[in-house]
């Protein structure tokens, strides 16, 4: 299986995805654990919790509207790719957090999709 690059220390961005606070999926990748610990408690959240997301100009809101756990490690292509679709654009505004779990075993991915609080 394949692990997706996320810097150490740090949330990296996902290349590809939309910039924060417009329309499309912006998508922040971060480890929990061995390389690093800037999403380690990405667990805890709920549906309904708050996510605030700085940057040098402004901070940004967002509800948690869905908390999923994917089973990647040994899955077929098919589970694979069907897992990713968390990553590809979108039309509408959107956060998406991206980390491996559980804490000793990285066979999963946790995602956290939020929308803009209004």
């Amino acid at each position: 299986y394949f692990t997706w690059l996320a810097p150490e220390e740090a949330v990296g961005w996902q290349y590809d995805s939309a910039q924060l606070g417009r329309p499309g999926n912006t998508v922040l990748i971060g480890h929990h654990n061995i390389l690093g610990s800037v999403f380690k408690d990405l667990f805890d959240l709920e549906v309904g919790d708050i996510i605030v997301v700085s940057t040098v100009d402004q901070d940004y809101e967002y509800e948690i509207r869905e908390v999923l756990i994917l089973l990647e490690k040994e899955q077929p292509l098919e589970v694979r790719l069907e897992n990713a679709k968390w990553l590809w654009e979108t039309i509408d505004e959107r956060l998406t957090l991206v980390t491996c779990w559980p804490k000793y075993d990285n066979s999963h991915r946790l995602i956290i999709l939020a929308l803009p609080v209004k």
